[in-house]
């Protein structure tokens, strides 16, 4: 669901089944859409690489000046000269311009998020050139808003029940596509745009919908109190805890299948290098990720529509990074030089159930049904919530072994439902000010360097 100053949007996904035809010119566009992604990529690294330094501070001793050139853009790269020659005719022949255009946009995005980062100056990693497996999907801008051509059905159920109305989609050069139109598109909504995918069981299109008839308005702020706000806390043992005390179990679907995903990978590691039966044992591991990814998805569907059918019109989640907490162990090494052990082989199964449980995607599913329900969802700061005594304010230091809080003045409470409590506490702005313990000169970064470098932490 996307909102735009005066228009509304949203995307729906179907399945779309082509014949043989049809899926041949879809696996052609997708290898010369692969091949020009790697061509623009390695135009842009060529410049990168000569260019990257400035003309003053160039060490002229051991790097090669070159003949300097214009950065390649969007623009003068969907205008090139090499699309004219004879020698490239056979990249963009029998596929449509705009989506050789989507692709090229593709690796400008890419490449300006490598240098020089997104909106909030966040830079991502080095695109990688990738090969025509990893290539999946390609976009197509602009349908025609009478793309899809919808019939009843005409057969019924043994029961009697109608089945599904029989639907097909008009794409540019490919023709009329069988659609799965197990979903009907609102009233008043046209298309847009639409995105083609490969995926391990089949083919499936994202239609971008559109209605210019629905205002933007702005949700009215909630201001949060006691009565209509509750505190969520995510973990490994449950997935999440109220702190009105109810809880939701977690599902660990591919801790359950980890045993058969290693069979089946140990039987396809056995098997030939490019031959018929690894690549259906590799098959085979996709389609069963894929059903595992969807189990996930569908657990977090449910359990964000659990919670935002309750009478609260307030969250209070933590403000966490998967991604930083399944990082690996930074390497130790001792006065020698040589490695010592870290905690890594104990770390990897930790980073291995918060992978599984998805916190991200369950907050973001959480966050869209909130506002699609006039509610709203609050991050904060998750700092000493699992420490803190929710009745008290005293800090009980505690081992994440340690499952059960207990505080000197007789409070015994599960240890996630006194974070949640904490974590509502601090969305009202009641949690306690804990100051963080001074840092020994011994276990400062910088104690082993100079003295006078020694960090002291001694802020709230």
């Amino acid at each position: 669901m996307k909102r735009s100053k005066d228009t509304f949007k949203l995307n729906y996904q179907y399945r779309i089944v082509p014949d043989n035809q049809q899926t041949y010119q879809l696996n052609e566009w997708l290898c010369k859409l692969c091949w020009i992604h790697n061509l623009m990529l390695e135009e842009r690294f060529n410049w990168w690489e000569c260019n990257r330094h400035p003309v003053n501070t160039c060490p002229i001793f051991i790097t090669h000046l070159p003949e300097l050139k214009d950065q390649p853009t969007y623009y003068s790269q969907k205008r090139a000269a090499h699309w004219s020659r004879e020698a490239y005719k056979h990249l963009y022949e029998g596929v449509h311009s705009q989506v050789i255009q989507e692709a090229i946009k593709r690796v400008e995005d890419t490449f300006n998020r490598f240098i020089k980062g997104d909106l909030n100056g966040k830079r991502s990693g080095k695109p990688r050139f990738k090969s025509v497996r990893r290539y999946r999907t390609f976009s197509i801008p602009q349908l025609k808003p009478d793309c899809l051509a919808v019939t009843p059905n005409p057969h019924r159920r043994q029961n009697g029940d109608t089945r599904r109305d029989i639907a097909y989609i008009n794409l540019p050069k490919v023709g009329q596509v069988k659609l799965i139109y197990h979903r009907p598109i609102p009233e008043g909504f046209t298309i847009k745009a639409a995105l083609v995918s490969h995926r391990a069981d089949g083919w499936y299109i994202c239609l971008t919908l559109e209605d210019k008839s629905v205002p933007s308005l702005k949700l009215p702020k909630i201001e949060a109190t006691q009565e209509n706000s509750v505190g969520l806390d995510v973990g490994l043992e449950k997935f999440w805890t109220a702190s009105d005390g109810e809880i939701e179990p977690i599902q660990q679907h591919y801790r359950r299948s980890e045993s058969k995903l290693a069979k089946l990978a140990n039987r396809k590691d056995s098997k030939p290098h490019k031959s018929a039966s690894r690549r259906k044992l590799a098959k085979k591991i996709s389609k069963h990720h894929q059903r595992l990814q969807r189990k996930r998805k569908q657990f977090h569907y449910e359990s964000a529509t659990k919670l935002v059918s309750r009478n609260e019109k307030v969250f209070f989640v933590e403000d966490i990074k998967p991604g930083n907490l399944s990082r690996k162990s930074k390497p130790k090494q001792d006065e020698s030089g040589k490695y010592i052990p870290n905690g890594q082989s104990a770390k990897s199964g930790l980073n291995k159930s918060i992978n599984d449980a998805g916190w991200g995607q369950f907050l973001s599913i959480l966050t869209y049904k909130a506002a699609k329900a006039g509610k709203s969802v609050v991050k904060v700061k998750p700092h000493n919530t699992s420490q803190v005594c929710s009745c008290c304010n005293r800090l009980v230091k505690k081992d994440l072994s340690i499952r059960i809080h207990e505080c000197l003045c007789g409070l015994i409470l599960d240890r996630d439902w006194n974070a949640a409590i904490n974590i509502k506490r601090v969305g009202l702005g009641i949690f306690p000010t804990i100051k963080r313990p001074k840092r020994s000169p011994e276990r400062s970064r910088r104690a082993t360097t100079k003295e006078a470098y020694t960090v002291i932490f001694d802020s709230v």
